[in-house]
């Protein structure tokens, strides 16, 4: 008898969505039901939320993870999307969380104080002036802040990034750089983590130190995936996520 594939629901990364990350997800499948999230403001079917804030997004999933009447599934976020699926509550059907190469708050970035300080400064500028949309399509802009950075390198991604609404985007932004608190404070509930320790977008280290004394259901995976890889195809993830480590995450999810 064939044994079911547990339900994933799962959130994308920041700045991406669920066309992006497709690859990724095709992957997923081969394990999992795969249910994927997209936040408001990502896609364009998606209208953007008035207020963005991180407890808007969880809400937000939570009301989305309902009209799926699932009887039980596990919850992933990729990235930035850890922080708010962690803020989701729903004891009865959850199982647990997948915490991907999880953000952990401003302090998890691997980034410079100083460059976070010029990040939060000029978002701001655009907010004052209300030059968001402005802002995100000059080439210039694009050039020097957003597709010049490690996180969006080539042209297919540059595409799909026209899905996203840009004051979502810089909101958003500004979320992930000056967030300290929302999302550090581990559940009582099993967690697998999945890392790469040479991440360079997120500190590692520090992140594996804080689920092994927090967590007290936990699992460790690795993986070679980068934070935002250039290639997003299912054979990518393939070569860089060892059948072993899903092997370790599906039977920990299944005994739990």
């Amino acid at each position: 008898m064939k044994k079911l594939k547990p339900n994933l629901v799962i959130v994308h990364s920041f700045p991406t969505n669920s066309l992006i990350l497709g690859g990724f997800y095709d992957f997923l499948r081969d394990y999992f039901n795969v249910h994927p999230i997209d936040l408001p403001g990502f896609v364009k079917e998606i209208k953007p939320m008035k207020t963005i804030e991180l407890e808007s997004y969880a809400q937000y999933v939570k009301k989305e993870i309902k009209k799926l009447k699932l009887e039980s599934y596990w919850i992933a976020g990729v990235s930035f999307g850890f922080v708010v699926v962690n803020l989701v509550k729903d004891k009865k059907h959850c199982k647990g969380i997948l915490a991907i190469e999880p953000y952990l708050g401003s302090e998890s970035l691997n980034l410079p104080v100083k460059t976070k300080i010029t990040f939060i400064c000029m978002i701001s500028v655009l907010r004052f002036f209300n030059v968001f949309y402005r802002a995100w399509h000059s080439p210039y802009f694009q050039k020097r802040f957003l597709f010049g950075s490690s996180a969006r390198v080539n042209d297919k991604i540059k595409e799909y990034l026209n899905e996203i609404d840009a004051r979502t985007f810089f909101e958003t932004a500004k979320i992930l750089l000056v967030n300290k608190n929302h999302g550090c404070f581990l559940k009582n509930c099993p967690y697998v983590l999945v890392i790469n320790k040479h991440d360079g977008s997120v500190l590692a280290d520090r992140i594996i130190h804080k689920f092994q004394t927090e967590a007290v259901d936990l699992l460790v995976t690795h993986t070679t995936a980068a934070h935002f890889p250039k290639d997003m195809s299912k054979e990518y993830f393939l070569k860089n996520i060892k059948k072993g480590e899903i092997e370790k995450m599906l039977e920990f999810i299944e005994s739990r």
